[in-house]
């Protein structure tokens, strides 16, 4: 199964402004990377649907060892929430989640 049809399989159960969300994309790139348009490189775009579906472990630096589908939902939240969080964990990931090496500082497509 290549990252292509992880990415269909991903928009066909989570729907497309979910799976935009945790990719961290627009909803027209995922639009177009699944229906074959997309215009440019598509390294990064694999990359980022392998680290976020493909099941593979990433090193957290605030968490530790998780499951690359975990890392993309804390970033979410994380950025989501911001500095108006509560919790102290949610505001370490807010912190080091806008410039961390695993996920990139720069989410877009």
């Amino acid at each position: 199964m290549d990252w292509r049809d992880i990415l269909r399989d991903r928009v066909e159960a989570l729907g497309l402004v979910a799976v935009a969300t945790a990719l961290g994309t627009a909803k027209s790139t995922v639009s177009m990377l699944v229906n074959g348009k997309y215009p440019a490189s598509t390294h990064k775009m694999q990359a980022r649907v392998l680290a976020t579906y493909g099941g593979q472990t990433v090193a957290c630096p605030v968490l530790g060892g998780i499951d690359a589908a975990a890392c993309a939902d804390n970033q979410s939240r994380a950025k989501r929430i911001g500095l108006r969080a509560g919790n102290p964990e949610t505001l370490r990931l807010f912190k080091t989640c806008s410039n961390c090496p695993v996920r990139g500082a720069k989410q877009g497509g």
